[in-house]
């Protein structure tokens, strides 16, 4: 089966992180998979980010609108999407940020292998492994993913 992965929005909002992860999924070395609700989060964060560095100017706004109709254009082709809907499936008793949940929904029903993110303090407990894996599904940060696609490391 090949590499599926959902894509957080923390690991989205780098420039570089996204177009790497873009590339990787065009090159069909995984299959990135991300959900309405990622897309809404990147779109929202992406635009305070905007608006914090150009102001708020109805010019900025319309800037601000081009360059994410730009971005999704750019994404769209690449990912696939899932729409999981609540109720949601279990996690672990713990799960730090209950906003999370849709992210691990998502990878349950995209049948991800991995979620790719960098709140690394939302992640599961680690295994026995030193890995932070449940339910067969393991997390990393998009370069720590980035290095696997590559084979440096496991």
């Amino acid at each position: 089966m090949p590499i599926r992965a959902v894509v957080d929005t923390s690991s989205l909002f780098s420039p570089r992180l996204r177009r790497d992860l873009q590339q990787a999924a065009q090159l069909d070395a995984c299959t990135v998979i991300w959900s309405p609700w990622i897309v809404a989060e990147l779109n929202r964060v992406l635009a305070w980010d905007w608006m914090r560095k150009h102001g708020d100017a109805p010019a900025s706004e319309n800037e601000c609108s081009r360059a994410a109709k730009i971005m999704m254009e750019w994404l769209v082709p690449s990912f696939e999407i899932v729409d999981p809907k609540p109720p949601y499936p279990p996690a672990w008793d713990h799960l730090a940020d209950r906003w999370d949940h849709p992210i691990w929904a998502a990878a349950k029903v995209g049948r991800a292998q991995y979620i790719i993110s960098e709140n690394t303090r939302h992640f599961p407990p680690m295994d026995t492994d030193g890995r932070h894996v449940y339910e067969k599904i393991r997390y990393l940060t998009g370069d720590a993913f980035l290095r696997l696609l590559t084979g440096e490391i496991e």
